[in-house]
């Protein structure tokens, strides 16, 4: 009798089981059911949306380097040390010395001032880049110059380089970087005994970002420095935004070209300034051979207003323009995209800024030196200038996205220093877009499958 029972309430219990199992499968496959429809009433699973970190290059040449950040206690940390722990920055800029700089997730643009010898020079702060392309600078026996490879990530990269001459292209060459570290590599050792180089870097493998720094030295004499800014892949059409002319003949202008495809191109040059609009003579359907890095003498250039410049060409091409003042410093003026929405923090600089598009109307919020707010609407059409004035300013945005016209608008700082014979030009573009990735949505559905 004592078996019976026992078997009796074993089997009670084990029904009792099946339907609880049998209960959880019929709620589990409801939820399964229900969950996605009411997640697709809503939106789907959603998105997440941050900014990457952004990567500020290491000290470059003889001088001081300074990053300028968006605001103070921006949270920061250098590139090759033991710690990768972010720390906040007790001012809104940072001086470098021979480490990079890693900017924490940030809405707006940090870029670094070098101050180097006889020259200065900006350059943007950069999330990975895994295509760069940089128009400027030498292998000649002036050169100084350096190309500047950081590995912000925490595992090795691999990055190619390949190297234009106004020869020819150079075999690429494969570089492999440790983690979270910085790697620089003299240009003339890249592209030796040739004036006109192009480099292209592109990142196999890691989160790597490049920076190419320009110096030039005659014996003891400093022939200035500056960054040339990295640009997009190769365009159709390209727009300089910001390029200084004079009409005294104190500075020179030089087109940098390369087509890298198997194809020559003909390419248009139009110049916008605030006397007019024209085609340099010679620049207008003028052949430029593939494979070769061509420097074009602008030397019909005056303008009592900064200029700035559209090549539409029928073949891709990268490009950019040298500014050079007689035995002084130079600059690199890069293309750049349209921007919508832009900040910075020039911490005190006074900026000259050109805008160029069809129909320019871009809203300014800016802080003087004192603190104080201020604003200011610039319109008008193919180009158009800012300047804050003397004194400097601090936070600035620039803003094209309520733009009704919907025209791209482009932009270029142009930064002096007190004596005039110093340039730099910065690219008013975003040192980082914002990312998106969807979060996932579980669908229980699939355990039936």
């Amino acid at each position: 009798m004592k078996t019976h029972s026992f078997l009796r309430n074993s089997r009670n219990l084990f029904d009792e089981r099946l339907l609880g199992i049998a209960a959880i499968l019929i709620v589990a496959f409801a939820i399964s059911y229900a969950a996605p429809a009411e997640l697709a009433r809503v939106g789907g699973g959603g998105a997440k949306a941050n900014f990457p970190a952004t990567v500020c290059p290491a000290k470059l040449g003889d001088g001081a380097t300074t990053v300028f950040l968006p605001a103070y206690k921006t949270r920061v940390r250098h590139v090759v040390t033991k710690s990768i722990t972010f720390y906040k920055s007790r001012t809104a800029s940072e001086n470098l010395t021979s480490k990079a700089l890693l900017v924490d997730s940030n809405p707006a643009t940090s870029f670094a001032f070098n101050n180097s010898g006889n020259g200065i020079g900006t350059v943007i702060c950069e999330s990975g880049n895994a295509d760069q392309w940089f128009v400027g600078a030498s292998g000649g026996v002036t050169s100084k110059a350096r190309l500047d490879i950081v590995n912000s990530g925490l595992s090795p990269a691999l990055v190619e380089i390949t190297a234009y001459s106004s020869k020819q292209a150079r075999p690429p060459i494969a570089v492999s970087i440790p983690a979270n570290s910085d790697h620089s590599i003299p240009v003339d050792a890249i592209a030796p005994g040739d004036e006109s180089v192009v480099l292209h870097v592109v990142t196999r493998s890691g989160r790597v970002t490049s920076f190419l720094f320009d110096q030039r030295k005659k014996g003891l004499k400093s022939l200035g420095s500056d960054y040339v800014n990295s640009q997009a892949p190769p365009s159709k059409r390209l727009l300089i935004p910001a390029i200084l002319q004079s009409s005294s003949g104190k500075v020179s202008s030089t087109l940098r070209v390369l087509v890298p495809g198997n194809l020559d191109a003909n390419i248009k040059v139009t110049i916008n300034s605030g006397d007019g609009s024209f085609t340099p003579v010679g620049l207008d359907g003028k052949v430029i051979p593939h494979g070769k890095v061509l420097d074009i003498p602008l030397t019909s250039l005056t303008s009592s207003t900064p200029m700035s410049m559209a090549i539409d060409s029928d073949e891709p091409i990268v490009a950019s323009v040298l500014t050079q003042f007689v035995n002084n410093d130079f600059a690199w003026a890069t293309p750049v995209a349209s921007f919508k929405d832009i900040a910075l923090n020039f911490t005190g600089i006074s900026p000259k800024v050109v805008f160029t598009g069809s129909q320019i109307n871009v809203k300014i919020k800016w802080k003087n030196a004192n603190g104080k707010s201020q604003s200011a609407r610039v319109t008008g059409s193919d180009i158009a200038f800012w300047n804050p004035g003397n004194g400097g300013i601090r936070a600035v945005t620039f803003s094209n996205s309520a733009n009704q016209s919907k025209q791209p608008v482009y932009g270029g700082v142009i930064i002096r220093t007190a004596s005039g014979w110093q340039i730099a030009y910065l690219p008013l573009t975003a040192g980082a877009t914002l990312e998106k990735s969807s979060l996932p949505v579980v669908d229980v559905r699939s355990l039936s499958r």
